[in-house]
């Protein structure tokens, strides 16, 4: 029998359950001799949580009765007030349950080894987590302790590089009593969190320990800040550990807790998870405090993996023939030098060598000692206590289950990243008819008689529509009286249109396809734009010429016609007098032939020959004389040529006999008196004429001023009336130019390029509250493609 090897344990009075399971799991490693010929003992000191004098003091005295390693304490801050004496000492030091990532320093805590998945892990489940539900916006509220404060860090830096918004981040003071924690005025600044732009965070990530947790959501709840709408997202130190009460196995959730969801670490996907459970189960609750349930809290078990890591790397040093031997050492407390442990880092090398099963899972570590493979489980707060509704691993990533179903605070199934103020109100909405974008009338398309917003359709209301289920507002349409955009009146320093009625107070937002300019932008807020849009100008396309049976002819000028039939004479009259004038030439000596083919060929055949060719049909003879074949030669390819320019310009001129290229830009319109050109006198677009100082914008202006009574018109049924009677060019918004071009009867074309390009938005009154949440949701709309969809349905 080899002698024992007793360990050192720290454990806190609040978690009994921790100080069970640590004696369970050495019973158990003994029990089954897991450790052969050895026996493991333990030594162990409570103390409560805040008490970081009296946790080094205790782990003094375990060093001094000589153990091979310390176990504990609980949270990462105790851990890291211990670990001085630890480094001190070189005694490896297991840490169940403590978190925090910066204890991964291995040159600050050389002697640590960690059982638990540290925060930095848990931040990324968190992010994963929190994207699945699309929520981007969120407050946080910790501990003002390591675990806090650092677990969340690196859960910030993902959020941050993802653009997501943090509202505010509050924290509370840790007290040796969870109910003395004075966390009132953090909750009210969540709760009021975004008030500026009016968005009201309504995620909440909370990180702390469940005995806080139960606090503060008991606070919160007096504050409405549990009920519906509402989602809070907990970490493991909640979720992990005894957040409500178990009585004879009778699970007592209070509502205000109903609809929590986070990660929780598995507490018992060991191989060892079976075994020990069952000495868990069968414990006496009175010897054992937090022992004898049918579970066991994911970190209440990480006691037992640390026991069995241990146990594993104590076998292991017996297997291969290397002897650890334990030493009293001195923590020099009274002035004297202490000894560090000469065995210390080949204990910390087995440990950190250790693969072996455990409770919660498998269990091995990287070469700084933390234990690798991280898996959590997604867990949501029920009646009947916590419910797995998913996974999380390194790997894998998050994964839901499909029938999964997950209630949140209040039994919602769905929250809303904020709530906006505009989820109170009933907006009245300005609007005006305009084709595609607004369409009014008092019937349906079934011919049955509407009233109120059932009276507007189009692109516009669409859109409004989509906005208000974002955001939770209802709306009241009207139509403006005067039937105008808005332009203003220097005279009486008024406003006309929609844009009066919002200054005045008669609408609280304008909404149709109305231009973003510099002038509006002074007296009220544009949304951005939902539409992008500039200015262009349309006129008539050119007029289809009548159908004409002799149009084959056009392709060559009359003359040119005449030339070649002319030509073709005078080649047939040459062939011809050629002809005749060798038909008594036999210079083969065959005089019956030569009178027979003579005969075939005389002189108006030779004449016919010469207008044949022209229909590129074939010759019937060859000129007998030298000369007329020459003739013929050349007069062959002169028709080649002919026929070849005739084809192209044929082609060419059926193409665009019925396009008109005598305007192609602005500039264009101000080389020519012909086509007179103008706008829409109560459009932003006259305005900026007006007011523009560019060329040729300024000289067209100067222009249309000059003849304003004939080429300003009122409106833009009047403007496309107009372009239908011909030699008029319109300027105004390129969005409703194009539409009316595409539409029957498809007599009009928008020409050259656009200019002065912004955009159709939505205008609200000067410094809106409203405008900045619009703007979230426009922006939204078009990542989600909801404008190609409206696009292409209008």
């Amino acid at each position: 029998m080899y002698p024992p090897n007793p360990t050192g344990a720290l454990s806190v009075s609040d978690f009994p359950a921790a100080s069970s399971a640590l004696k369970l799991a050495v019973e158990y490693v003994n029990e089954n001799q897991l450790v052969p010929n050895v026996t493991l003992e333990y030594i162990e000191n409570t103390t409560t949580a805040l008490a970081f004098l009296d946790l080094i003091q205790h782990e003094c005295y375990q060093a001094s009765h000589g153990v091979v390693a310390i176990m504990g304490p609980i949270l990462s801050s105790q851990v890291k007030a211990t670990s001085s004496v630890s480094t001190g000492l070189s005694l490896p030091q297991i840490a169940p349950e403590a978190t925090d990532p910066t204890l991964g320093n291995a040159q600050q805590y050389p002697q640590l080894v960690r059982i638990s998945w540290p925060d930095s892990v848990l931040s990324k489940a968190f992010f994963d987590l929190l994207e699945h539900f699309s929520w981007d916006q969120m407050s946080i509220f910790v501990s003002n302790d390591d675990y806090g404060t650092h677990g969340f860090m690196e859960f910030q830096k993902i959020a941050g590089q993802n653009g997501w918004r943090i509202h505010t981040i509050q924290s509370f003071d840790p007290t040796e009593d969870a109910t003395d924690i004075q966390v009132h005025e953090q909750l009210k600044a969540i709760k009021g969190t975004g008030t500026s732009m009016l968005k009201r965070a309504r995620i909440i990530v909370l990180h702390c320990l469940a005995s806080y947790a139960a606090e503060i959501l008991r606070v919160a709840s007096t504050m409405d800040m549990t009920g519906a709408g509402w989602a809070w997202v907990v970490s493991d130190g909640i979720t992990g550990l005894d957040l409500f009460e178990v009585n004879n196995g009778t699970v007592a959730v209070p509502e205000y807790l109903r609809g929590l969801v986070g990660p929780i670490p598995p507490s018992t996907n060991g191989g060892h998870s079976e075994g020990f459970m069952a000495k868990w189960r069968a414990a006496d609750p009175a010897v054992y405090p937090g022992a004898g349930l049918l579970d066991i809290g994911p970190y209440t078990a990480r006691w037992a993996d640390a026991v069995l890591a241990l146990a594993q790397a104590l076998r292991n040093l017996q297997e291969d023939g290397v002897t650890v031997t334990p030493q009293p050492l001195d923590c020099g407390c009274d002035g004297s030098d202490s000894q560090p442990w000469t065995d210390g880092p080949t204990m910390l090398h087995y440990l950190k060598q250790v693969q072996t099963d455990g409770v919660t899972g498998y269990i091995h570590f990287d070469s700084v000692g933390a234990r690798v493979d991280a898996q959590y489980n997604i867990v949501n707060l029920k009646s009947n206590g916590w419910q797995k509704v998913g996974t999380w691993n390194l790997s894998a990533g998050l994964n839901i289950n499909p029938d999964a179903d997950v209630k949140f605070m209040g039994g919602s199934a769905q929250v809303k990243p904020y709530v906006s103020d505009l989820s109170n109100r009933t907006l009245r909405v300005v609007t005006i008819a305009a084709d595609g974008f607004v369409l009014i009338s008092d019937v349906d398309k079934n011919g049955n008689n509407v009233t109120r917003n059932d009276r507007f359709q189009g692109f516009c209301m669409d859109l409004f529509s989509w906005l208000s289920t974002e955001l939770g507002f209802k709306y009241e349409y009207y139509e403006v009286e005067d039937g105008q955009y808005g332009i203003y009146n220097s005279q009486t320093g008024q406003w006309n249109g929609m844009i009066g009625d919002v200054l005045n107070g008669k609408a609280d937002i304008a909404l149709a396809p109305l231009s973003i300019t510099s002038e509006r932008q002074t007296v009220g807020d544009f949304t951005l734009p939902y539409y992008d849009n500039g200015i262009a100008f349309a006129m008539k396309k050119s007029e289809s010429k009548t159908s004409n049976t002799w149009g084959f002819i056009s392709p060559f000028q009359g003359e040119l016609w005449a030339t070649i039939l002319l030509t073709a004479l005078a080649v047939g009259l040459f062939q011809g007098v050629a002809n005749f004038a060798t038909k008594d030439i036999d210079p083969e000596g065959d005089a019956s032939e030569d009178k027979a083919e003579a005969r075939e060929t005389g002189f108006w055949e030779a004449v016919w020959q010469s207008f044949v060719a022209l229909v590129q049909l074939g010759p019937e003879f060859l000129p007998r004389s030298l000369s007329g074949r020459v003739s013929a030669f050349f007069w062959g390819i002169g028709i080649l040529v002919a026929i070849s320019t005739y084809t192209a310009n044929l082609a060419a001129f059926l193409t665009i006999r019925n396009v008109d290229n005598s305007i192609s830009s602005a500039e264009d319109l101000l080389g020519q008196t012909e086509i007179s050109y103008g706008t829409i006198s109560t459009y932003a677009t006259w305005v900026s004429f007006k007011t523009t100082t560019s060329e040729p914008y300024q000289s067209l202006a100067a222009t249309m001023q000059a003849k304003a009574e004939s080429v300003l018109v009122k409106n833009l049924w009047d403007g496309l009336d107009k372009m239908r009677q011909g030699k008029y060019a319109l300027f105004t918004d390129s969005a409703e130019l194009d539409y009316h071009a595409s539409r029957q009867p498809c007599d009009l074309q928008t020409i050259g390029r656009l200019f002065w390009q912004t955009g159709y938005g939505m205008f609200l009154p000067k410094n809106s509250k409203y405008t900045v949440e619009f703007n979230k949701v426009i922006v939204a709309a078009k990542e989600r493609g909801v404008f190609d969809d409206l696009d292409t349905k209008w």
